[in-house]
């Protein structure tokens, strides 16, 4: 039960479409597997972020990342940059 209401969260949020000025993309050879996704009070580790991802087809269901999660993005945009904005869940997007 718990799986399926997340799937269709996290369907209806990446309904919300990213611009392309704010959308990343993963630098080759990288990927988010080692990311677990978020429980109801945010990640276990107290060293990572709940986040939405900002990708180019949607944003992602909230994962657990570090801090230094931009180094593993490039920006669809190439005259922009990877921020990690805080909230819950925090946001990962491209911006000036």
């Amino acid at each position: 039960m718990r799986s399926w209401v997340f799937s269709v969260l996290a369907v209806c949020v990446s309904a919300c479409g990213v611009s392309e000025d704010e959308a990343v993309r993963l630098r080759e050879g990288e990927s988010f597997s080692d990311a677990p996704y978020c429980g109801s009070f945010g990640c276990v580790n107290p060293y990572q972020f709940c986040t939405e991802i900002f990708l180019e087809f949607g944003r992602s269901p909230p994962i657990c990342v570090f801090d230094d999660v931009c180094e593993r993005l490039e920006c669809a945009n190439s005259n922009r940059r990877c921020a990690l904005f805080d909230g819950f869940p925090a946001q990962v997007k491209c911006i000036n």
